[in-house]
């Protein structure tokens, strides 16, 4: 029982931790653009970033170190620098994108605060969350959090769309014409939004501090990989079917979190 209470509440980390602000914003633009055609992309991105967390965690358990300290010692200085320089960027990136998409919500709420003050309360809070907050506290609050996104999911059901045509979705198709560039653009863009360095260095990193075993946490890591990165993947559709229902047949590109917060 203690083994599966485990392995649901890590798929539930998983699954709440899939989708940043980076997927909500561009899988939702995804949809408005390209309706259901891009759908094909989320499998992919999916199956990238459940593979390689599966394969950092069975790293993290057997070795009792995070994936970036075992490539820097398996590689050597130079490579370690590349990767830490390289990923670093990206996390900077994608720490700032989150910061300021908080600071988007609370204005949606608070109008008439100026975006600045916003934007500092939000760093101050998630600075203030780590500091106070143990591992899996972390790990727990930002995971059922995203749990909330699953008011995209009833909102893609409720809209009822032609699921045919979101069966059609996830067959992979040559886009052509004047379109094609931005087309392969947002192909590429929903699958990189999936499979972000953060992840897996969290997820090896949950692997040290909880303590895994080979002999006994195998399956754990196993299970929440895969099942845990999978219905996160759900809910990727669920945001490109709603923007494909909501926003496609009407010409409207939600650039802004505002904007992608009226779908559901």
């Amino acid at each position: 029982m203690k083994k599966v209470l485990q392995i649901a509440l890590g798929v539930v980390a998983a699954l709440g931790g899939f989708v940043d602000i980076g997927e909500l914003v561009f899988n939702t633009q995804a949809g408005a653009e390209f309706g259901y055609q891009l759908l094909w992309t989320v499998p992919i991105g999916v199956i990238g970033i459940a593979t390689y967390a599966e394969m950092c965690g069975r790293v993290a358990t057997v070795t009792k170190r995070p994936v970036f300290d075992v490539v820097r010692q398996r590689l050597g200085f130079g490579p370690g620098l590349i990767t830490l320089i390289a990923s670093q960027a990206i996390n900077i990136l994608t720490v700032a994108a989150e910061v300021g998409g908080i600071a988007l919500v609370l204005q949606l709420y608070f109008a008439d605060v100026p975006f600045r003050i916003l934007l500092l309360a939000a760093a101050v809070g998630i600075v203030v969350l780590v500091w106070v907050l143990p591992f899996e506290g972390i790990e727990r609050v930002f995971g059922y959090g995203g749990l909330l996104l699953v008011v995209y999911i009833v909102a893609a059901v409720h809209l009822d769309p032609n699921w045919g045509d979101v069966a059609g979705g996830f067959v992979p198709h040559w886009q052509t014409g004047e379109d094609t560039l931005i087309y392969w653009y947002f192909a590429v863009g929903v699958i990189a939004a999936a499979m972000v360095p953060y992840e897996v260095y969290f997820y090896s990193s949950g692997a040290v501090e909880e303590g895994w075993e080979p002999e006994q946490d195998m399956i754990v890591n196993r299970m929440n990989a895969i099942a845990g990165f999978a219905l996160g993947g759900v809910f990727s559709v669920a945001l490109i079917v709603v923007a494909a229902v909501h926003f496609h047949p009407v010409g409207v590109s939600p650039e802004f979190l505002g904007t992608v917060a009226l779908g559901s």
